[in-house]
């Protein structure tokens, strides 16, 4: 069974994935524009990144037509998750797998880092833990 949420309690899902991202990268995040769609050119697609990418600009270059954009799709997320914990795992994986593409990594490169992120999960988690005042 598939998780809904109300327009706005998604928005929060994915700002709060956006506050998440590490500020040294957030701190580099310039003329980009996260915005959240119902649905996606294709119903399985979680998110787009449009742009070019911060490897590929120089300090010389002209502005552009507008910001570079982020479109997360809230059906396509619905539709995979199963729990609203599933469903916030899942948007902060579409939001870190977009930013990358931002900062300008390829598929390849955004699937290892993943992987990564997937090994060091349990041990954030545990770190996060320990920091709760409840465990002190």
């Amino acid at each position: 069974m598939a998780v809904q949420l109300a327009p706005k309690a998604f928005d929060s899902l994915v700002e709060r994935a956006v506050a998440n991202i590490p500020g040294r990268f957030r701190a580099r995040m310039r003329n980009l524009v996260i915005v959240v769609q119902p649905v996606g050119p294709s119903a399985d697609l979680l998110g787009l990144y449009e742009g070019r990418p911060a490897t590929e600009r120089t300090t010389g270059d002209a502005p552009s037509d507008g910001p570079d954009r982020i479109r997360i799709f809230q059906r396509a997320h619905e539709e995979m998750a199963r729990t609203p914990a599933e469903l916030e795992r899942i948007v902060t994986d579409t939001v870190w797998h977009e930013i990358g593409h931002y900062f300008g990594l390829s598929e390849r490169e955004i699937h290892v880092a993943e992987e990564r992120r997937e090994r060091l999960r349990p041990l954030r988690r545990a770190a996060r833990l320990a920091k709760s005042p409840r465990n002190r």
